[in-house]
């Protein structure tokens, strides 16, 4: 090819720079798949709705009013459910997809959440933790239901 006729490939990648530069790991963790009624998420002391197709960062915190319900998945597949009146923070979350290595730790402050291990866990159960006021939860199990009273 000729100089003139690659100079459109050339202007493509300057506006792709995620082909051009080593790529950052991504500050997202996560993303809203469903959501139904009053779902909010907590980002820098700012409260957003949580719409289906927000993304999450680690510390955000996600929570449900009685009518709200909201499913999330993680960058691992990992998934979690929160029913109404629900609420969790996103305290650690850090994700290799070639090694399948990370960390996950998730606060479960009240309400009723499924849990759905990812990569995470099943590469090192005890990576992923899920955390409430009285009890942590580790291990190997692929799903469960955490429950948390006010």
């Amino acid at each position: 090819m000729r100089l003139p006729q690659l100079l459109p490939f050339a202007a493509l990648l300057l506006f792709l720079p995620g082909l051009t530069h080593a790529e950052a790991p991504s500050p997202w963790v996560a993303q809203i798949k469903v959501s139904r009624g009053i779902v909010h998420v907590v980002r820098g002391g700012q409260s957003y709705p949580g719409l289906v197709g927000v993304r999450l960062k680690q510390d955000d915190i996600v929570s449900t009013a009685g009518n709200g319900s909201v499913g999330v998945m993680f960058l691992d597949n990992s998934m979690l459910s929160l029913g109404p009146d629900s609420e969790v923070s996103l305290q650690r979350f850090s994700y290799d997809p070639a090694t399948y290595m990370g960390a996950f730790d998730a606060f479960v402050k009240r309400g009723t959440v499924s849990v759905q291990s990812g990569n995470i866990a099943r590469q090192t159960p005890d990576a992923m933790r899920i955390n409430t006021p009285k009890t942590e939860i580790r291990g190997d199990a692929q799903s469960y239901l955490v429950s948390v009273e006010k």
